[in-house]
């Protein structure tokens, strides 16, 4: 999957471009964003190997584009507009030589509907990452513990010496304080 998100052109791409500041600052910005240009890619044109060609599409017309992109501003937002339309013109000419697929509109919702979730997304691992930051050590020791590795929590119970009950008892419990936290973080999000 990782070479997926991370076909060999671009490596080449980036070795060939990572000459001066600028094109240093560009592929910092392109690499923070390059899962989510290529899931937005995907989700229009509906199949990996079409995402691969319209992703190096995106890569080229970015940087060719770059200089238009105004410092102090959202990379992220500028490229993913970029991708929405490289892709959309792609999936256009599939529609027209095929004689079926979205019309522009649908293509619209659908890519509403992926930026909205992964904002949803964003903004609920941050307010997760706040709402476990408030936990003390100990129960977030305990949380990390239950989550790293492939342990089963059958194993884990085994080192620690608990039993399995008291395991998933400790993390009902904490889940259940995250999941208050979280609550409550997103209802202030939400009346401001």
């Amino acid at each position: 999957m990782t070479e997926m998100l991370n076909p060999s052109f671009y490596h080449e791409f980036r070795d060939d471009l990572a000459d001066s500041a600028r094109e240093s600052e560009f592929l910092r910005l392109l690499e923070a964003t390059y899962h989510d240009l290529y899931t937005t890619g995907l989700t229009i044109v509906g199949n990996r190997h079409d995402a691969d060609d319209v992703m190096q599409e995106i890569c080229v017309i970015l940087w060719q584009k770059f200089d238009e992109f105004e410092e102090g501003t959202s990379f992220k937002k500028w490229a993913s507009t970029v991708a929405f339309n490289v892709a959309k013109a792609f999936a256009r000419k599939q529609r027209r030589r095929k004689g079926f697929g979205l019309s522009d509109y649908a293509l619209m919702k659908v890519a509403q509907v992926k930026t909205s979730g992964s904002e949803l997304f964003e903004l609920q691992c941050e307010v997760l990452r706040e709402c476990l930051g408030k936990l003390p050590e100990r129960d977030r020791g305990f949380i990390a513990a239950c989550y790293r590795n492939s342990t089963s929590l059958t194993e884990y119970a085994r080192e620690a010496r608990m039993s399995v009950e008291t395991i998933y008892s400790k993390l009902k419990r904490l889940r259940r304080r995250l999941g208050e936290c979280a609550a409550r973080q997103l209802g202030k999000e939400d009346s401001q």
